[in-house]
């Protein structure tokens, strides 16, 4: 029987690469979350999305600073040339000049840079933001993942007790049947049902190392100590509308979504403002030993530029058009996501209201299939229950606790999409770690926890 658990936490399932180091002591969910962020590739990619964001913006500002430029020249002429000037002999070109020029340019007036660099500046805003998700995403991917080798390791505990109680009553059915106290079908169900055992118990096995091998993909480092269970997870309030007003005022994605929306109506502006004559300076200062016939080998000068472009050709209103296109766009996104993040956190919460009552259920369920199987075992010991018997009790209370594990993890996980939703980190819905955590024998007490 294959064990359906933890279906969105499987797809956390990825090749793990080699890593150095290992987290062989005990895990808490704020250390996972200290690793991510240490060593997961994306916070360094997060952190260069920001670097060029600011190198552009940089870029921008740059088109109003003056600039400065060096040159020196050195020629060798194949003879020096001389004339005779009022008596005077006078070098016009010498055998060997030397020419050092400093150019300073400077754009006094641009209408054009104004909205560039305000473009450019909103960019790196929404950059910022959009970085800062980028990692609140992978935070939310580890505490999931976390959560989910939690919630399968309580489900291998319930396969190894299965074993253990499938192993004594296949032993009592044999010498049972020896005494010829009961029937070979009997031993035979307790040995059929002691080798579901095991496959149950390899099964789960193997889920709980694939989702130690995502998690510790996760945080670069490989998972092998056991994990600390994190404290329930605060749920902010049942209201639908005041919980989607809370997200979209405090939302990173939505104020990045309008920050680039801004940054793409000052991209419109740019091409319409082309028509504003340009005004540029520039002062050169000329320094020389071939003076030839002015005689002077210091020399300078300073120029201005209008330029005014009345016609090219559309370009401009090419641009602007497209510009503004872009600009609609990004207006449209930024509704729709804010319409969605509403949506996002009704569905949340009733995801998250389902989980809760589904929780319950099982709770009750592994409740009273773990009572039935203990009365089960005490009448097989006296005698007074049948092998068969043993074995459904002991499969029902296996089912029960599967189940129960299940909607554990569906409700830690429902409450984490909930402070997704609202903008939070995982740490910011945890509550502080247990104290006493509960005792190993019960079945999947962190369910009851997170209820």
């Amino acid at each position: 029987m294959r064990t359906k658990l933890l279906g969105p936490a499987l797809a956390l399932s990825l090749a793990a690469a080699p890593l150095l180091g290992s987290a062989s002591a005990e895990l808490t969910l704020g250390e996972a979350l200290r690793l991510a962020r240490e060593k997961n590739e994306t916070t360094g990619i997060a952190a260069a999305r920001v670097e060029r964001a600011a190198a552009q913006r940089q870029q921008a500002v740059s088109l109003l600073i003056p600039g400065l430029e060096l040159t020196g020249v050195y020629t060798r002429r194949s003879k020096e040339v001389t004339r005779e000037v009022g008596g005077e002999e006078v070098v016009l070109s010498r055998l060997e000049a030397l020419n050092g020029t400093a150019t300073a340019d400077a754009v006094l007036f641009d209408a054009r840079a104004i909205p560039g660099i305000r473009a450019a500046t909103r960019g790196l805003e929404a950059q910022r933001l959009e970085s800062s998700e980028l990692e609140r995403t992978l935070a939310f991917e580890v505490a999931t993942g976390f959560i989910a080798v939690l919630s399968a390791e309580r489900l291998q505990a319930a396969a190894e007790r299965r074993i253990e109680v499938a192993d004594s009553s296949a032993r009592e059915a044999r010498l049972r049947l020896e005494a010829g106290l009961a029937a070979r079908n009997e031993l035979t169900r307790s040995e059929l049902e002691l080798a579901t055992a095991r496959l149950a118990a390899t099964e789960a096995a193997s889920l709980v190392s694939t989702l130690r091998l995502a998690l510790g993909y996760l945080i670069g480092t490989p998972v092998d100590g056991p994990l600390v269970e994190p404290g329930p997870f605060a749920v902010l309030g049942r209201d639908a509308g005041e919980l989607a007003a809370r997200a979209q005022r405090d939302s990173a994605e939505l104020a990045a979504l309008a920050a680039r929306t801004e940054q793409a109506r000052q991209r419109a502006l740019t091409p319409r403002l082309g028509f504003v004559p340009r005004l540029e300076g520039r002062g050169t200062y000329r320094v020389t030993n071939d003076a030839g016939l002015s005689g002077n080998e210091r020399d300078w000068n300073a120029t201005a530029t209008l330029t005014w472009s009345l016609f090219d050709g559309g370009e401009r209103a090419a641009l602007a058009a497209v510009a503004d296109a872009e600009w609609r766009e990004a207006t449209l996104q930024l509704e729709a996501r804010r319409r969605r993040l509403a949506v996002d956190v009704e569905r949340a919460l009733a995801d998250l209201a389902t989980a809760e009552a589904a929780l319950a259920q099982a709770q009750v369920q592994a409740d009273v299939a773990a009572q039935n199987a203990e009365e089960v075992r005490e009448r097989f010991g006296q005698g007074l229950a049948t092998a068969l018997e043993q074995a459904d009790a002991t499969v029902a209370r296996f089912e029960a606790d599967a189940q129960l594990a299940r909607q554990g993890f569906a409700a830690r996980t429902a409450q984490l999409a909930l402070a997704q939703a609202l903008g939070l980190w995982p740490l910011d819905a945890a509550a502080p770690p247990l104290t006493d955590p509960p005792a190993p024998e019960r079945a999947a007490p962190a369910a009851e926890e997170s209820r």
